[in-house]
């Protein structure tokens, strides 16, 4: 492995976290084969000097890549690189498409269907229609490295959006992406509930798994900057193939 200190670069003019910034670097690094799978990561001691931080925002970036499979650590021993075999899902992005990329993996949809229906009572409720509204019903497969992750209905007002109906883009890229692109909107926010759920044989047999196993229900209501209901969601996930990662951080403290 090279362990040149140039490779292990932050931005000081850059917004973003310097644990964030060390975090994407070490990623980078690993999907470009500059760090290759069993390749010892260098001391968080070393990584400090070279990025010219503490060793505990060194020790932040470790611990996230770490807990997203890119590295492992063995006591007393040291950091080593391993490429994740399942596809990460972290809620501190919204798009699964940038998840995917975020994490070296290679996202891509198949189109299961595409129609217009009713909404009942509750998609009606979660996108704030009339019970029996038409909404556009998009199912799809979401897909990380060709591996079947996640199972995908998703519900918009028809009357909003009737074109994306035949819009070619929203195959194989972001739903979210579109609406920007097409509509300017701009989902900022998510509420999600996650149930556990066994897969019914349909299901399965789109994720490339056995009827009833484990699964993770996500129920998602995706809103504008301005709080509109935009996307009312359900998907079920593949719990051989992803992962959920929720990461959580203290905000200010109450008066």
């Amino acid at each position: 492995m090279d362990s040149s200190p140039e490779l292990f670069k932050i931005d000081r003019n850059s917004k973003l976290p310097l644990y964030d910034q060390i975090e994407r670097n070490l990623r980078q690094l690993i999907i470009d084969g500059v760090l290759k799978e069993g390749d010892t990561v260098p001391s968080e001691w070393d990584l400090a000097h070279y990025y010219g931080v503490s060793r505990l925002t060194v020790r932040h970036a470790l611990d996230t890549l770490v807990q997203q499979n890119w590295l492992t650590k063995r006591q007393g021993v040291g950091t080593f690189v391993t490429r994740p075999k399942v596809a990460t899902i972290s809620f501190r992005e919204l798009s699964f498409t940038r998840q995917m990329q975020a994490v070296g993996r290679q996202p891509s949809n198949r189109l299961i269907n595409r129609e217009v229906t009713t909404a009942d009572r509750k998609i009606a409720r979660s996108l704030s229609l009339e019970e029996n509204a038409p909404v556009i019903s998009i199912t799809r497969l979401r897909l990380a490295d060709n591996l079947p992750i996640l199972l995908e209905n998703t519900y918009l007002s028809y009357e909003r959006f009737p074109d994306l109906l035949t819009i070619p883009e929203l195959i194989d890229g972001s739903l979210y992406q579109t609406l920007f692109d097409r509509y300017g909107i701009q989902i900022a926010r998510m509420d999600q509930t996650l149930k556990p759920v066994l897969l019914n044989k349909e299901q399965a047999e789109l994720l490339d798994t056995l009827p009833d196993s484990p699964s993770i229900l996500s129920l998602v209501i995706a809103y504008s900057q301005q709080g509109d209901p935009i996307e009312f969601s359900t998907s079920v996930a593949n719990g051989e193939n992803g992962e959920f990662l929720f990461s959580f951080q203290k905000g200010e403290s109450p008066q």
